[in-house]
């Protein structure tokens, strides 16, 4: 089984697929070898991407883990940021810094000008009176907070991280990234391995950022990508090129 992680991994810095990246999936399909996506993306920012590739790509993983669909849309798990949880962190943001709330269908934002500019075909302004309990959110994110004062940050920042013990927040410097403390790609990693019958000792999974070290401790061979950050390729097996060098693809051609 290969995973591959999308953005600074499968897509290069221009948010593209290099035409050798995409001849390794092709080779690997014709293989034999089951083939995953697993990605902090949601379903909805996923399927741009799913257009390209999905002839040779088997299972995705979304959301850090919390949703989890074959190729053929078949949904093996689901699982949502909790209710009050989004609530509190729109009332901390709200007027301070822009933010978005990304589900398996849409992204509703402050901005149009986000970090997921690949799905501003389901991109909508946020409206107060859209936000309701049943919200199925897989994603907060907070950005452009450099407009909030240190102080001022530092104190919203102690309060989302003790509102929920379930709720962990990125250490991304730049921008709050609300992830799961139930999901995240090792425990998407283990039910996609109980589900179909393969031991994560002969996954292989290539990443490039903090939220992939969960998945690299948990399979047979973790390759980190060469744009990774230092503490990232502390955990990999191997760090190999670039998103932007072919580095998937080099990798994969030299004998294993």
């Amino acid at each position: 089984m290969f995973v591959f992680d999308i953005d600074g991994t499968l897509l290069n810095s221009r948010e593209q697929i290099l035409p050798k990246t995409l001849l390794s999936l092709q080779k690997l399909h014709a293989e034999g070898h089951p083939i995953a996506l697993c990605t902090g993306r949601t379903w909805a920012c996923t399927k741009p991407v799913m257009k390209k590739v999905s002839p040779w790509i088997d299972y995705v993983i979304c959301g850090n883990g919390s949703h989890i669909r074959t190729r053929q849309g078949e949904i093996l798990y689901d699982n949502n940021l909790p209710p009050h949880f989004i609530r509190r962190f729109i009332e901390l943001v709200m007027g301070l810094a822009d933010f978005l709330i990304a589900t398996n269908h849409m992204v509703i934002s402050t901005s149009y000008h986000t970090p997921y500019n690949d799905v501003e075909h389901c991109m909508h302004l946020f409206d107060q009176t859209r936000f309701h309990e049943k919200i199925h959110a897989k994603n907060l994110l907070a950005f452009n907070i450099e407009k909030i004062s240190t102080r001022r940050r530092e104190s919203i920042r102690r309060e989302l991280d003790s509102i929920d013990p379930r709720i962990r927040l990125s250490p991304l410097p730049h921008m709050w990234e609300v992830l799961s403390g139930v999901d995240n790609k090792a425990t998407a990693l283990t039910r996609l391995s109980e589900s179909i019958g393969i031991p994560l000792s002969e996954f292989t999974a290539f990443g490039d950022n903090y939220n992939d070290i969960d998945m690299f401790k948990v399979v047979g061979k973790a390759i980190a990508m060469g744009n990774s950050p230092d503490e990232v390729k502390s955990y990999a097996h191997h760090v190999i090129g670039s998103n932007n060098e072919d580095g998937i693809y080099h990798f994969l051609e030299r004998p294993q």
